[in-house]
Parts: C-alpha cells; sequence; structure tokens
C-alpha cells in the first residue's frame, strides 16, 4: 500500500522538489550576492560597533537596501509557496475521490483505515520536509536582511523559523477536507489556495499581535530607546505638555535599524508605545506554528473521518 500511495503521489512529490529546486537556483546565488555585499559594504562591523545607534550606518544602509529592495519585495511573496506546495500534494487524495479510482483500492483487501493512512500519511510527511527545506533555505538567505532590521520584520518572520511547517500543513489540510466534501479536484484546490492567503492576511495583520501579549512602554524624546531595537511596534502615542502630538500604529518606528527625525520641540515629547520586543520572536513562531498545525490537525482528521463515513 505504501509503495502504491508513493506512485499516484510521485508526480506532485516531484513537482514540489522542482518549486524548491528552482527557489534554491534563484535565492542561491542572490544570496551569495548579498552576503558579499553586506560584508564588502562594511555593515556587519558597522553595526556591531554600536546597533542601539543604527543612524552611524546610515549612508552604507540605504546602498545596501536600495541596491537589493526589488529582489527583497519579490522574495515577500515566496510566503505564498508554502501554500502552493501544501495544496499541490493535497491533488492526488481528491483526484481519486472525483475519479473513483478508490474503489479499486477497496476491493484488494485494504481497508478503509489502512487507505486513508497511506493517502493521508505520506503528504503530510511531503509537506513537512518541503517546508523544511523552505526553512533552511530561506534563514540563509535572509541573514543580512534579519541583521537589519530583525526577525519581526514581517518578510523575516513569515520565511523564517517553524511558522513555514505550519502553512505548509495548514494548506494541506484545507484542501484535503474540501476535496473530501466536494470530490472536485480543480474547485477544491483553488477555493483552498484563496482561503489560505485569505487566513494568512489576517493572521499577519491581526491575530499575530495579539497571540504573546505585547509590552508597553513610555519614554521621552524622538530618539528610538534601545529597548525598541528590533521590536514590532504596534501602536505609539506622543504628548507634548499634556496635548496628544501624535497617534497611530508603529509606522516608520518598526525595525531596529530606523531613525526618527527629531522635529522642533518634539525633543521634549513623551512617547507611549505598545510592543512587541525582539525576544518574542520565538514565543510568537511557536504559538503560531502551534495554531496552525492545531487546525491542520482538526482538517485531516475531518478529512479522514468524512472519507471514511460517506464514501461507499
Amino acid at each position: 500500500m505504501t509503495w502504491v500511495s508513493w506512485r499516484l503521489q510521485r508526480t506532485e512529490t516531484l513537482i514540489a522538489v522542482g518549486i524548491v529546486a528552482l527557489l534554491a537556483a534563484l535565492l542561491i546565488p542572490t544570496g551569495i550576492q548579498m552576503a558579499n555585499a553586506y560584508h564588502q559594504d562594511g555593515l556587519a562591523a558597522c553595526l556591531s560597533i554600536n546597533p542601539s545607534k543604527p543612524v552611524l550606518c546610515g549612508n552604507e544602509l540605504g546602498d545596501f537596501q536600495q541596491r537589493f529592495q526589488a529582489l527583497t519585495t519579490l522574495a515577500n511573496w515566496f510566503t505564498l509557496i508554502p501554500g502552493m506546495i501544501g495544496v499541490l500534494l493535497a491533488a492526488p487524495f481528491i483526484f481519486d475521490l472525483e475519479n473513483g479510482t478508490y474503489r479499486l483500492a477497496w476491493t484488494q483487501s485494504i481497508t478503509r483505515g489502512r487507505w486513508l493512512l497511506g493517502k493521508l500519511g505520506l503528504p503530510v510527511a511531503s509537506a513537512v520536509l518541503a517546508a523544511g527545506a523552505l526553512i533552511l533555505l530561506f534563514t540563509w538567505w535572509r541573514a543580512p536582511n534579519v541583521h537589519i532590521n530583525g526577525r519581526l520584520d514581517i518578510g523575516n518572520y513569515d520565511t523564517t523559523g517553524t511558522v513555514v511547517i505550519g502553512y505548509t500543513l495548514f494548506a494541506l489540510a484545507l484542501a484535503l477536507a474540501l476535496g473530501a466534501i466536494w470530490r472536485r479536484a480543480a474547485a477544491s484546490l483553488t477555493v483552498a489556495f484563496v482561503a489560505y492567503f485569505a487566513v494568512r492576511i489576517f493572521v499577519d495583520y491581526s491575530l499575530r499581535n495579539h497571540l504573546i501579549a505585547p509590552l508597553k512602554a513610555t519614554y521621552k524624546g524622538a530618539q528610538q530607546p534601545s529597548f525598541l531595537y528590533n521590536a514590532h511596534v504596534m501602536s505609539v502615542n506622543a504628548t507634548l505638555h499634556g496635548k496628544q502630538i501624535m497617534s497611530g500604529s508603529g509606522g516608520g518606528f518598526n525595525g531596529g535599524h530606523v531613525h526618527v527625525e527629531v522635529a522642533p520641540g518634539i525633543s521634549n515629547a513623551v512617547f507611549h508605545v505598545v510592543y512587541q520586543p525582539a525576544s518574542h520572536f520565538w514565543p510568537l513562531q511557536l504559538t503560531e506554528t502551534g495554531l496552525f498545525v492545531g487546525l491542520a490537525t482538526m482538517l485531516i482528521l475531518f478529512a479522514a473521518w468524512w472519507t471514511k463515513a460517506r464514501t461507499a
């Protein structure tokens, strides 16, 4: 049964390997180029001398970011790749249900439970391996950007750490659940990917900030203090002589290497910030990964139950 499942899953698995290989073909040479520029331009030495005062490295940072801005912007869209791979790996299971070929397996003394174990277990294992490869690739490629903007920068956060595993499994499980109900591959895979994208937007821009309780702080003057180094500032308010002069989201305060220009008189302002410090990276990662893996587990179990109970 394992061999048969692999034969049926082989094409989609090889396509997933091809996607990772094409991504590596793009990221490895550009990653080497970025790493060389990061060291040759003196950014590593500059930031290591006094990381709490990034303005000292302003010209070097500006040149580096401008040089690789287009590439970094493109790479931010690669966060959709875990969803693509997850949905792709669900296709053989749905094709089996759509075409009715599962009936042949069930007449060969193969129980439904064993068939489901093979059909669902193999794509799950493939998804985890593909996600692991993506994590290694992106973590290496984004190293210079992490040193500059911190790990809580949304592009860095979404493609490094353990969340990639959660994203891939969630997309896979969502496609499996929809496929078990509809038994239409094209519709199930399309809706699953769109739903994955919508959930990612909701988590990235709304839910994530509340997975771990943020910290609050007050400081005086417009110069960003060291405790906001590489932090994600969720909101900032400023008062001057008891009157509010600024209110809103973190905006330009995000990232560790941001310099806030001092306007006339604002050096006496009192700032109130709500933020996620850099030290919250792993608690946020593990919590978010647990959320997506938990949802994926429930969806896979539902797909197995629905298929076993409703398929004749």
